[in-house]
Formats: C-alpha cells, sequence, structure tokens
C-alpha cells in the first residue's frame, strides 16, 4: 500500500533570528553595527520537513508551537512549502523556542537560544500517532531536546514506524537537560539511520574516531550511521563498508545556521524522492547542506531540486 507521506519529521520547532556579522570584539565596544539581521523558521522538525517538501518530498510534521507571533511566522512558512500540519498543537500555556544564531565572517556562527517549553513539553498525547504509519521514513529530530519524549515516547514512535514498514532516522542535540546517554543507546535497536553531528557522537561515544564512534553504534544495535563532519563532510557506514565525502564546494559561506538539519532532509528526500542507496543519498545530503550556507537563515538559499542537481554538476567539474 502506498504511504500518504515520504518524510514523517516529528520534534523540535523554534523561531530563529540571526545576527550578521558578529565576533568576539562585540564585548568590547558599546555598539556594533551589524550587515544584515534575518529570520528564518527553525527546529529540527520544521527545517527537515520544509527542505524535503521544496526537494518534491509529501512532507508532514509533527510538533509542538505556541500562541504568539513566533509561531505564526513558522505556520506561514509551513504552508507555503506544503507541509501537511495537521499535527502541530498551538499551546496557550507553553513558551516558543527562539534562537539567536551570532554568525562569523567566515560563516561559522553560535546560538543563543531560550529553551521554550513547546518542545519540553511535547509528548504522544500532543499528536495523532497514526501519522507514523503514513509515512515511508519517519524522522525524530532530536534526542535530548524533547524531554516529554525522550524519556520513552520516541520508543512507542520508532516501534509504531518500524511495524507499518517505514525507515526510521534520529539525530542528536546537545545534553542541555543532562539525561545521559542511555536516552539514545537504549533505541539504536530500532534506528536505520542514527546521524549526530561530530561533537554529539563524541560525547555519546567518548572517542576521537568517526570509525570508533560509529563501531559503538553499531554494536548496539543501530543500522546505519552517518556522523556530520561540518566543514570535512560526513563519514558513512553500514556496517560493512565505510565512506568520507567532502563537502560540496560552493562560492561562499554566509551562514551555516540549519546545515546539519538540512543535510538530513536532503538525506531523507535522497533515499525516498530519488530513490537513492545510502552513499548517493549522503553525496545529495552533501549538496543540500551546501546550498544551504549561501544565504543568511536556515531556509532562506534553497528554493528547489535544481540548485542541489546544479551544486552536484559543479563539483563534479561538468
Amino acid at each position: 500500500m502506498e504511504k500518504k507521506y515520504d518524510i514523517v519529521s516529528i520534534g523540535t520547532m523554534a523561531y530563529d533570528m540571526t545576527l550578521y556579522t558578529v565576533d568576539e570584539s562585540v564585548f568590547s565596544r558599546d555598539t556594533t553595527l551589524l550587515q544584515g539581521v534575518g529570520t528564518s523558521p527553525g527546529g529540527a522538525a520544521v527545517i527537515q520537513s520544509i527542505t524535503a517538501a521544496r526537494l518534491g518530498c509529501r512532507t508532514a510534521a509533527a510538533g509542538k508551537l505556541c500562541q504568539d507571533s513566533f509561531s505564526d511566522y513558522v505556520i506561514g512558512e509551513f504552508e507555503k512549502a506544503g507541509v501537511d500540519i495537521s499535527n502541530v498543537t498551538r499551546s496557550k500555556e507553553d513558551t516558543m523556542s527562539l534562537t539567536f544564531a551570532l554568525v562569523r565572517k567566515d560563516g561559522d556562527r553560535h546560538f543563543l537560544g531560550r529553551a521554550g517549553s513547546n518542545n519540553q513539553t511535547f509528548c504522544l498525547e500532543d499528536f495523532d500517532l497514526d501519522i507514523v504509519r503514513q509515512a515511508s521514513v519517519v524522522s525524530y529530530g532530536s534526542f535530548f531536546f524533547l524531554k516529554g519524549l525522550d524519556s520513552g515516547g520516541v520508543t512507542e514512535i520508532f516501534r509504531t514506524a518500524k511495524e507499518a514498514g517505514a525507515l526510521t532516522v534520529a539525530d542528536c542535540a546537545n545534553d542541555s537537560f543532562s539525561q545521559g546517554r542511555d536516552i539514545v543507546f537504549r533505541n539504536l535497536p530500532l534506528i536505520d539511520y542514527f546521524i549526530p553531528s561530530y561533537v554529539e557522537a563524541a560525547y555519546l561515544t567518548s572517542e576521537k574516531d568517526p570509525g570508533k564512534m560509529s563501531r559503538i553504534f553499531l554494536d548496539k544495535g543501530c543500522g546505519n550511521v552517518i556522523i556530520k563532519l561540518g566543514k570535512e563532510g560526513c563519514y558513512v557506514t553500514d556496517g560493512k563498508q565505510e565512506e568520507v565525502f567532502p563537502p560540496a564546494q560552493t562560492e561562499y559561506v554566509r551562514d551555516t545556521t540549519g546545515a546539519g538539519d538540512s543535510f538530513v532532509g536532503g538525506f531523507m528526500a535522497g533515499l525516498t524522492a530519488e530513490n537513492m542507496d545510502i552513499w548517493d543519498a549522503a553525496r545529495y545530503a552533501n549538496a543540500v547542506a551546501g546550498v544551504s550556507v549561501t544565504q543568511q537563515g536556515a531556509l532562506t538559499a534553497l528554493k528547489d531540486k535544481s540548485q542541489v542537481l546544479q551544486l552536484l554538476k559543479n563539483n563534479k567539474g561538468e
């Protein structure tokens, strides 16, 4: 039976503001004039689902927003991208997650954030779990930032997805609430593709080498591991072979905010809409992330698949 959605992304939702450019000297003066200020939807579920929708996927998101202007903006961006938001709830009691990205001249960024309660209180009762059964790929974004699901609900999401024949994807965040590594480890047998950043993988494994990091995840039951290496690209293994794919080269890097979530959205689009294997999907995801960093804001640069295909073509030297 054909699924209703290619991709369902369940997880964090936020409002981002990017400040460009900023460096450490900002604290040595009274006033700093910025080159630019931008706004963008933020959070893993938001960026992944909108990115995949712009790449031609049928997507849906599940998460919690609030009754405020920040949430109105995120809803508007969902609607413009054509993402199904019937399972996005809006709370009168919670506070919205806000992120301020301080962007340096080289495009690297540092986040200042308010961990709004909207993501922390989000739980199974906030959405219809049947949405998981209607998806080809189900993504959970992100471990350690969804306290109401990390404690047990995420396991039910993955089990439901697997029983319905869906592929499962998960990424990670910093362990800001000190929940501990077992939150991730006990769910790895239910995850087909685990996609942490290098920093997050190092925290989970206490290793420095991506191969050793991945072996720990694989030994605990994970199907495949992709470690995002930032400027170095990504490390990919299916447990039998491994490869490091360099990043897609662009003319310039304006802002790396949201590149990791764009990568995950691109990877899932590669698996579904493009019917790629893990290796080609990783190359495709690198190109999606490469497009995303060329303008200010997490979701500003990427418009459609043609940009990704052109970047892939340019990197082949054609």
